[in-house]
């Protein structure tokens, strides 16, 4: 009986939420391309503990645009922050390793 009260108690406490998800939600990965350079788009799908997202340089505000000097990028973001950039260089291709943005990611605490 003892137990059966135990287990309907952890049923209805509050658990904590496991780390992974709680960085997850925290750490973004961002792509920005221009859609006359996706063939230089990076796969960023092997990635894990963050939020990968991907836009379009045409369907950003201008405040944005004007700040992009070469696609693609990719801006890792601690929340808000971001805390770490990649750019292409003159040939308008992002050669990086995903193991150096996944070590980036690991690093933040």
């Amino acid at each position: 009986m003892k137990s059966l009260i135990f287990l309907v108690g952890l049923l209805f406490s509050p658990m904590q939420v496991n780390s992974f998800e709680t960085i997850a939600k925290r750490i973004t990965i961002m792509q920005i391309n221009a859609k006359w350079n996706k063939q230089h788009n990076v796969d960023l799908n092997g990635l894990i503990n963050c939020d990968v997202k991907f836009g379009w340089l045409e369907d950003q505000p201008e405040s944005l645009k004007k700040n992009i000097n070469r696609v693609p990028i990719i801006v890792l973001y601690n929340g808000s922050q971001p805390v770490m950039q990649w750019s292409a260089d003159l040939s308008f291709k992002l050669d990086v390793d995903l193991d150096e943005i996944q070590q980036s990611i690991n690093s933040i605490p």
